[in-house]
């Protein structure tokens, strides 16, 4: 019962704060806002399914609608993020979600953040290794730059020599994964009704991080501490029947990791690095392993490209895991390159694309994304991702049928 009251706490503080406000004017917000996005996507492959089961293509329409009051002259605010999918084909992919469920106060140099939050650590553009607190909201995106909302309690000092963030993190929220009907998954599906979370009080399991943020002249950097339920799942097949498994197991370990990431501004140029140490973490075989990756490289930035408005971006990354193989990611030893265009017009138009290629196997992945906004409040985007060359070693391999292209129209209020 205490740990249910623990999880839910953070939202019943705002409701507290809130709901006093209707029947006391003197504790109404000084300043709210109500805004969002809603948006409606279709996803196109160009390929037949890989697999059983698997539908053609999908659509689906969402809404993340955000409120946001504040007293005290901004130093005590309340947000609360809902996030809502409805997908035509994956019902796993149908869901709900707070994003952001918080109270934050500031006192000076001190800040305290309570509720359900999103935390983003990381530098480069590809591989963010660091990035740790928030589980993966997997069946959004391939790019796993959408997260779950994390429960915490967080403390920042901001001093001379930085920012420094305690963080305790009281529930693991297990991160999602596609459904049998989807696409963009491997050959079995995953049972996330039998994770098996080996620690000591499972999803209750409180976790525990630490962070330095600092700026010194041109370089803006982090090291970061982590000691709790890992966020990457190793996959064992389970649901044995006479032709085999049916479906992945997802497991998580207790691990611990200390992190690095910076960037230096070398006039156009962007040098950026990310490194971890990370013990306790389970492999693809399932074994416990300690381990180090690291990956960096730079952005060139041409500005005023032809004598115009835009600026074009080169990037230039390497990514190396020391597991080899063995690593739950594709970015094991891998040459990343890609351009980012801004044409810094009036209607905010941008491109990117990014590849990452296995430099042992030559396994190729080629991604896109473009957006531009349309009229009013209106803006139209592209996705698009190919699987090129992939070997029976790489991880796509289950995804080499499921080159798409994906559209989507976004409403902001």
């Amino acid at each position: 019962m205490m740990r249910k009251l623990a999880y839910w706490a953070p939202i019943v503080g705002i409701v507290c704060l809130s709901g006093p406000a209707l029947a006391d004017s003197s504790l109404q917000p000084q300043r709210w806002e109500f805004f969002g996005q809603a948006e409606t996507e279709a996803t196109l492959f160009v390929q037949s399914p890989a697999f059983a089961g698997q539908e053609r293509h999908d659509a689906s329409i969402a809404i993340r609608p955000t409120v946001l009051a504040e007293w005290m002259d901004g130093d005590l605010t309340a947000k609360v993020t809902p996030f809502v999918r409805l997908d035509a084909v994956d019902d796993r992919r149908s869901h709900f979600d707070l994003r952001e469920a918080k109270i934050d106060y500031r006192s000076g140099d001190w800040e305290f953040t309570v509720g359900l939050d999103f935390v983003f650590w990381g530098k480069t553009e590809a591989v963010h290794l660091v990035d740790i607190v928030n589980s993966d909201d997997s069946v959004e995106d391939l790019d796993l730059e959408d997260k779950l909302g994390q429960p915490m309690f967080r403390l920042t000092r901001h001093t001379d020599w930085g920012a420094f963030s305690l963080y305790y993190l009281p529930y693991f929220r297990k991160p999602t994964f596609a459904g049998a009907n989807a696409r963009l998954r491997g050959q079995l599906p995953v049972d996330t009704g039998s994770a098996d979370i080996r620690v000591d009080g499972a999803e209750w399991a409180p976790s525990f991080a630490a962070r330095w943020a600092h700026v010194i002249g041109d370089v803006d950097f982090g090291v970061s501490a982590f000691s709790g339920t890992s966020r990457d799942a190793a996959f064992l097949p389970t649901g044995f029947t006479a032709f085999g498994p049916s479906a992945l197991q997802p497991v998580y370990s207790r691990v611990a990791q200390v992190g690095f990431d910076g960037q230096y501004t070398s006039n156009a140029t962007l040098w950026k690095l990310e490194a971890i140490g990370r013990h306790g973490q389970l492999d693809r075989s399932g074994d416990k392993s300690a381990y180090v990756a690291v990956t960096g490289g730079l952005e060139y930035t041409l500005f005023g490209v032809a004598d115009s408005n835009a600026d074009l971006g080169l990037i230039l990354e390497g990514a190396w895991d020391s597991r080899g193989e063995q690593a739950l990611t594709p970015f094991e030893e891998d040459a990343i390159y890609g351009v980012r265009l801004a044409l810094n017009d009036e209607r905010d138009t941008s491109l990117l694309v990014i590849g990452t290629t296995d430099v042992s196997s030559g396994g190729t992945s080629v991604r896109l994304e473009a957006q531009r906004r349309l009229f009013g409040s209106w803006k139209a985007e592209v996705e698009a991702q190919a699987f090129l060359n992939t070997q029976r070693s790489d991880l796509e391999y289950d995804l080499r049928r499921d080159t798409y292209v994906r559209l989507r129209l976004s409403y902001f209020w």
